[in-house]
């Protein structure tokens, strides 16, 4: 077909024919990939951002109490249930991780008080799968000596950018005196603005009420469990489940991930209206694009009724419609994705929430733009379906 050939293609040439106007055409298929790109990278930074930790744990299996129906919540479990699990053959290693945030506000002097996330842990354990973060526990060395998160809120009024200042200020968690022996890159999220990384030894000292007038350790946020090298982990997993059946529930980490994109995707109004935004990105694209091929469309009515008049059939028309909105699609979604990377890093630092661009997200959001484009385009070529050619002449 003639707009598929090297020496006239129609489709191409009736696009830039007006560069002008192709220019406004290109600017609005790139808004609708930005809108798109923001509205579903956000959606994504909500679940990237909330399951990240559990992502960095270097563990098999993780124990969580049975009540913890997403991991913002302090629902524990009794710690000898995690002893228990340590002692079985299938079991290598076993930690408890103690998290913490009601009852764990971080004051800067002349900061009021805010709520942060505080992660208590063995220091001298191979906890994290990131480097960066697993060598700055070997900076705990001594009581009250903490690990701040790089990318905590600047209203808690770290001096994060000067390490000299930050040494200096005077720091308070619980109304205890703590000193920040180095920083570490874990990331908030839409639940916690911070997070600092504490020794589990100083727990009794910095929040000696987390279990009542209990020993403050005996409750446990999440059980970390490797197996022995060459064992089903299904298999250990019914065993863990089985030391106190109802009271713990156990998951690899990324099911436990899964399981809580699914609540914050199904249960809470942020993931709907995330998700409701980049229908409306679509939909906002699929409506620019239409009136944008619609307009092409009635301008270049008379040329188009002549080949209609020549002979041309209908299936001609829709897969040079088609072909001109492929085009837009193509063209017009390359500038969007530059745009997007630019302002995913711009608030990625301003707001330490995780804004990544995977390949399979820039690929959906790509898919989404076809669709838009080709779904406008087979609106607008009614247009010339019902066309009578003898009537525009």
């Amino acid at each position: 077909m003639a707009f598929f050939s090297s020496q006239t293609p129609i489709a191409w040439k009736n696009l830039v024919a007006d560069r002008r106007k192709f220019f406004w055409s290109l600017l609005g298929i790139t808004f609708a990939v930005v809108l798109m790109f923001v509205q579903n990278g956000f959606r994504n930074s909500l679940f990237d951002s909330t399951v990240r930790l559990v992502r960095l744990l270097d563990a098999d299996l993780l124990i969580v109490s049975s009540g913890r129906y997403n991991l913002a919540t302090e629902i524990r479990f009794d710690r000898q249930i995690l002893r228990r699990a340590s002692m079985l053959k299938e079991v290598a290693w076993s930690s408890p991780l103690f998290i913490d945030r009601l009852a764990s506000p971080v004051r800067v002097a002349g900061r009021p008080s805010r709520p942060i996330r505080v992660i208590s842990l063995e220091p001298r354990e191979h906890i994290f799968r990131d480097s960066t973060i697993q060598k700055s526990l070997d900076l705990l060395q001594r009581p009250g000596q903490v690990l701040l998160d790089e990318r905590s809120k600047k209203e808690y009024g770290f001096q994060l950018e000067q390490p000299e200042k930050l040494n200096a200020q005077a720091i308070e968690l619980a109304n205890q005196r703590i000193e920040v022996a180095g920083l570490m890159p874990l990331g908030t999220d839409f639940v916690h603005d911070g997070n600092i990384i504490m020794s589990l030894y100083d727990i009794p000292d910095v929040l000696p009420f987390r279990n009542g007038k209990n020993k403050p350790t005996e409750l446990v946020d999440m059980g970390l469990i490797r197996v022995e090298h060459g064992t089903d982990i299904q298999r250990v997993k019914e065993l863990l489940q089985q030391l106190a059946p109802g009271q713990i529930d156990v998951y690899t980490p990324e099911e436990i991930a899964q399981r809580d994109i699914r609540f914050w995707g199904r249960n809470t109004p942020i993931g709907i209206i995330f998700t409701i935004g980049t229908v409306m990105g679509l939909v906002v694209g699929t409506i620019i694009c239409y009136q944008i091929l619609f307009n092409d469309i009635s301008d270049h009515l008379p040329e188009f009724a002549t080949l209609k008049a020549m002979g041309y059939s209908n299936q001609y028309f829709v897969i040079l419609v088609l072909c001109q909105a492929m085009y837009l699609a193509c063209i017009g979604f390359v500038p969007g994705l530059v745009i997007t990377e630019g302002l995913f890093q711009l608030l990625t630092y301003s707001t330490g929430l995780i804004m990544e661009l995977s390949l399979s997200r820039v690929l959906s959001v790509f898919g989404l733009t076809l669709l838009m484009c080709v779904f406008s385009g087979l609106l607008a070529v009614r247009r010339l379906w019902q066309a009578d050619p003898a009537s525009l002449f």
